[in-house]
């Protein structure tokens, strides 16, 4: 069964901008990221997309 959505504007205490701070990764594993921005974005559209029918 498909979930309900019930798509509202964003709320207070709600968190608007995030990103990963991964220098521990590459300091300890080497850790890489190789996706594109193109490839990225392009990923995140098709997700979005899809997710927000």
């Amino acid at each position: 069964k498909e979930a309900d959505k019930n798509m509202m504007d964003i709320q207070p205490g709600d968190v608007e901008r995030t990103w990963a701070d991964v220098d521990q990764l590459i300091a300890d594993y080497d850790y890489r990221p190789n996706t594109s921005i193109a490839n990225g974005v392009k990923a995140f559209v098709d997700w979005y997309r899809e997710y927000y029918k």
